[in-house]
């Protein structure tokens, strides 16, 4: 099975490749109806395999000559039939017979079978007059409803709606939408007169049997005019989805950076006694990196400070290195260094009670400004 697929699927591929390939199948969509006509046999082999056959049937199975009938998108199963069965003598044509004769091997058979059941289903002519259209109407009834008046039972029930044929029972009823007029005429009057007879249940006789010369010409005339089968194409694919832009979220550092109002790298964020920052800092820090990128004439002003902790010599020297650690931090994400000024104010000006832990925590910190509209405030006054 799986082979087969593969093979199937090479057709498919000659198809959109090739558009002068005598491969034509329907529609990619229709894979799995293609697979089942086809069969067991190799399609691809079948091709060369069929050679002497397209002489009379075409190439790609549609016969220019009424005589020879049509197999393109002919049930697999059927044609194998009839190949056995010219082999056999239980159906008998001087031309068919010798060229059956030609292809003992089974495979062979299957494959020339599939190649022809592969291609794009035969398809009926335009109707032309008015006596054409008559005609066909007339076909069309008998072929769906029968007639009660003289028994004459309905095609469609073996034959499928417009000659379709059955997929279940393929190897007994075939494909007759879009065959030959001149063909079908012939065939059908074999059956009623039993010049034809491999059909050993004698569905086909009993039928005829009841079918005047007029009915098979109107049979034969809705058939050969019956146009392809119409395969719905797959539904298209739903539309990809548009992604939707997240919306633009401002920092509050942002804000607080344009207000001239400080962005506190609070104590919390220092080891006691250390200028080493902490690793939750780093997001405070990059929103800053992101303002620094969005305003090309900022300068930033880092002021580190400390607690009362230790000597004031001390606390001078820890709260700039505070400052310069950030700016470190800042420098090595991209902002320019010229655009950093960064000084230690000590203990000086606290925020928070040096009596308690949590007061002295917050006087342990570095105040970033932006200096942008200080900056614009000058030029204007120049």
């Amino acid at each position: 099975m799986l082979h087969r697929i593969k093979n199937i699927a090479a057709i498919l591929a000659m198809v959109l490749l090739a558009s002068t390939s005598a491969y034509a199948i329907e529609n990619p969509d229709t894979l799995s109806q293609i697979i089942q006509r086809t069969g067991i046999g190799d399609p691809v082999a079948g091709k060369e395999k069929s050679a002497v056959c397209q002489g009379c049937h075409g190439e790609d199975g549609n016969s220019a000559a009424g005589e020879f009938p049509k197999l393109a998108g002919q049930w697999s199963d059927y044609l194998q039939k009839q190949i056995r069965e010219f082999q056999n003598g239980a159906r008998v044509n001087e031309t068919m017979t010798d060229m059956a004769a030609s292809v003992p091997e089974f495979q062979d058979i299957f494959d020339i079978a599939a190649y022809f059941a592969s291609q794009k289903q035969m398809a009926g002519t335009p109707i032309e007059d008015e006596t054409t259209q008559k005609l066909y109407l007339e076909g069309e009834k008998l072929y769906t409803l029968g007639n009660a008046e003289n028994g004459s039972f309905r095609c469609v029930k073996c034959h499928g709606e417009h000659g379709s044929g059955q997929p279940l029972n393929n190897n007994l009823f075939p494909v007759l939408g879009g065959q030959h007029k001149d063909y079908l005429v012939k065939q059908l009057t074999e059956f009623k007169h039993e010049v034809r007879e491999n059909d050993r249940s004698g569905m086909m006789l009993r039928i005829t049997t009841h079918l005047t010369d007029h009915n098979i010409e109107a049979l034969a005339t809705y058939l050969s005019h019956v146009p392809a089968p119409v395969i719905a194409p797959a539904p298209p694919p739903p539309p990809a989805p548009v992604a939707v832009p997240a919306p633009i979220v401002i920092p509050d550092s942002w804000k607080t950076l344009l207000e001239e109002k400080p962005v506190r790298i609070e104590g919390t964020s220092f080891v006691t006694g250390s200028a080493k920052l902490k690793s939750k800092v780093v997001q405070a820090l990059d929103e800053v990196v992101g303002f620094i990128g969005q305003q090309p004439d900022a300068k930033l002003e880092l002021i580190g400070y400390a607690d009362i902790t230790g000597s004031a010599k001390k606390n001078m020297q820890l709260s700039l290195e505070r400052a310069e650690t950030v700016k470190k931090y800042l420098v090595k994400k991209g902002v320019p260094a010229d655009r950093i000024i960064a000084r230690g104010e000590g203990s000086a000006n606290p925020v928070g009670d040096n009596k308690t832990k949590a007061g002295r925590a917050k006087n342990r910190r570095v105040e970033i400004r932006s200096t942008i509209k200080v900056e614009k405030k000058v030029r204007a006054a120049e």
